[in-house]
């Protein structure tokens, strides 16, 4: 792997820096008394012993720490005495740092170096293992690290992601970048929380789906001082939830509208025909001979024949008119947005065109079917003005057609 001298966004830690990530207790004592005392020390005392002499934290301690050898000794810890063992360094300016464990070991702070450089080790192989793109910005803006999957997931460079610092929002997508450049200033002010999922285009041209979350690090005033954060590939969780929600209004096996996206819809089209004086026809379309097919050839040969009259339909209607698969041979066909006193003519020209594209044979595994359609056909305002009365009214007046003619059309009478 090319050596980009990499480094994570850590400042050159001060003393209470280091101490407070040393996983021993630590006491940095003045004159006796102590002056600092870490997380783990306050921890270990069950309170904070910042500025209480160590002689009365500690047993059997006496005279200056810094000439004391390490020893045994035990904190009072109400009615428990628990041993610790006891190691002092002189920090050179009046300072002693006392370093305190159970009598199981110590940890000097050369120790404690070492231990904490290991750990960033092992973080940064983590890092570069993870299945997902890790980045740190400085400032938030300037981005000092990325790990090797950004070549995977972004098919871009670490060197190139590193040295473009504007190739980040250049590649997100055109239509999400507005929003996505918004909801990162309003995350850098502190004014907003996680970036919705957006898109990005790979050099490739191939577009991936990421989900960000990112951290930012501020100063007293709120400026942001580092950033690190993880890009995710969202791609196949958000195909299949695309997948789900086609699903949910359409039909599985020939992609035509379902009867829940076609009722919600009639529903919509009910509302503009109210509005604007217009109107609405539905023809319900149901195979007379359907059967046939399937008790010769199977189920297979018949959604075949499902699939291909699905096409043949589409042809039948204008853009904004839909078709849809109510189950089973049964079709819908909604004609919206008719002008006055054209909605019989129109229907009857759609259902038409229905009786005519069935007339050409199906040609399954070499076996040539006639099939014919029977179509009900409601209309609104004249018959109905919901969605379900006029859907069943369709239905009603298919079968009407079927006792009269097979692959006919009929409209609804209430007679």
């Amino acid at each position: 792997m090319e050596d980009l001298g990499l480094r994570f966004p850590t400042r050159e830690l001060d003393a209470a820096r280091v101490l407070a990530a040393v996983p021993e207790a630590v006491l940095v004592v003045i004159d006796d008394h102590v002056g600092y005392a870490n997380d783990a020390a306050r921890e270990l005392f069950m309170g904070d012993p910042t500025d209480a002499p160590l002689s009365l934290l500690l047993d059997g301690w006496r005279g200056d720490p810094a000439d004391a050898a390490p020893a045994f000794a035990t904190i009072r810890l109400g009615e428990e005495r628990r041993p610790i063992q006891v190691r002092t360094a002189d920090a050179g300016d009046g300072r002693v740092i006392v370093m305190l464990r159970d009598a199981r070991g110590m940890l000097s702070a050369q120790e404690a170096e070492a231990a904490r450089a290991l750990a960033e080790e092992r973080y940064r192989s983590l890092v570069e293992q993870i299945p997902a793109v890790v980045y740190a910005d400085e400032g938030g803006e300037h981005t000092t690290y990325v790990n090797p999957q950004v070549e995977e997931i972004l098919g871009v460079t670490q060197r190139a992601y590193l040295e473009d610092p504007g190739l980040w929002l250049r590649m997100v997508h055109p239509e999400d970048r507005a929003r996505v450049q918004a909801e990162s200033d309003a995350f850098l002010r502190g004014e907003g929380g996680d970036l919705a999922d957006y898109r990005m285009v790979r050099p490739d041209g191939r577009v991936v789906w990421i989900r960000d979350r990112a951290f930012a690090h501020r100063d007293a005033e709120g400026r942001v001082l580092w950033e690190h954060g993880i890009l995710f590939d969202v791609t196949e969780l958000k195909e299949a939830e695309e997948r789900i929600a086609y699903l949910a209004f359409h039909d599985a096996l020939t992609g035509l509208a379902n009867r829940s996206l076609f009722e919600e819809s009639l529903g919509l089209a009910i509302g503009r025909a109210q509005r604007g004086g217009l109107g609405v026809a539905v023809l319900f379309l149901d195979l007379d001979n359907f059967k046939v097919v399937n008790d010769s050839l199977g189920h297979h040969a018949g959604d075949e024949l499902l699939t291909r009259l699905a096409g043949r339909l589409r042809t039948c209607t204008r853009d904004a008119d839909m078709v849809a698969r109510q189950g089973g041979d049964e079709f819908l066909m909604l004609l919206g947005d008719l002008d006055d006193g054209e909605a019989v003519s129109t229907a009857t020209h759609v259902a038409g065109r229905v009786e005519e594209v069935l007339r050409d044979p199906f040609v399954i595994q070499s076996v040539s079917f006639d099939i014919t359609g029977s179509i009900g056909i409601s209309l609104y305002p004249d018959d109905a003005s919901d969605a379900a009365t006029l859907m069943r009214q369709a239905d009603a007046a298919m079968y009407q057609a079927k006792r009269t003619a097979r692959g006919s059309h009929a409209f609804w009478s209430a007679g």
